[in-house]
């Protein structure tokens, strides 16, 4: 059953060192604060540590078993080293601004959908009057196209309160651009 075994450390580098690569290229993409040559480094950590965890007697394919680890590794040090990451990922007035005018580069979303309509000063307005914890979830989730367990890793909380958290800021966005709408807020 030898030739089951996970490889040796040389063997994996020239096996998965692309595939490595390609896992930390596709986490930078969701976390562009990441630093790559750290998301390589924790998936070298990942692998080994794959490499010396797996047993071929449980019937899991090692690359299916190794890249959940590589991931969990890249994840785990994201978050050891989250404070000091997070420091650079400061969303900015002009940030806002910027995709709420349809210039920012992110994805389609509910609230691009927004911005095309004629409220897009009001949508502005609405997420400045957002608190910052709900800001940044919000802009992880449409910017950085991050899921709740990705945010809840990225801010150091729960899955369920960075769900409730962007429930909540999406909720208060409807209601003041609303109560804007119908002429409610004094300017």
């Amino acid at each position: 059953m030898a030739d089951v075994a996970a490889p040796g450390m040389p063997e994996l580098t020239a096996l998965y060192g692309n595939w490595i690569k390609r896992m930390a290229l596709l986490m930078k993409v969701r976390m562009p604060w990441a630093d790559m040559d750290e998301l390589l480094q924790w998936g070298a950590i990942g692998m080994m540590e794959a490499s010396q965890r797996f047993d071929p007697d449980h019937g899991v394919p090692f690359q299916a078993f190794a890249s959940r680890r590589i991931k969990g590794a890249m994840i785990d040090g994201l978050r050891r080293e989250g404070t000091r990451l997070r420091g650079h990922a400061t969303f900015d007035q002009e940030t806002v601004d910027n995709a709420a005018h349809g210039a920012g580069e992110g994805p389609e979303d509910p609230l691009a959908a927004l911005t095309r309509i004629d409220n897009r000063a009001l949508l502005v307005e609405a997420l400045r009057e957002l608190p910052q914890l709900e800001y940044r979830v919000l802009a992880l989730h449409f910017y950085d196209e991050l899921n709740n367990r990705e945010i809840a890793s990225v801010l150091d909380i729960s899955e369920g309160y960075a769900s409730r958290l962007r429930k909540r800021a999406l909720e208060a966005l409807a209601l003041h651009i609303n109560a804007a709408q119908r002429g409610e807020l004094a300017s």
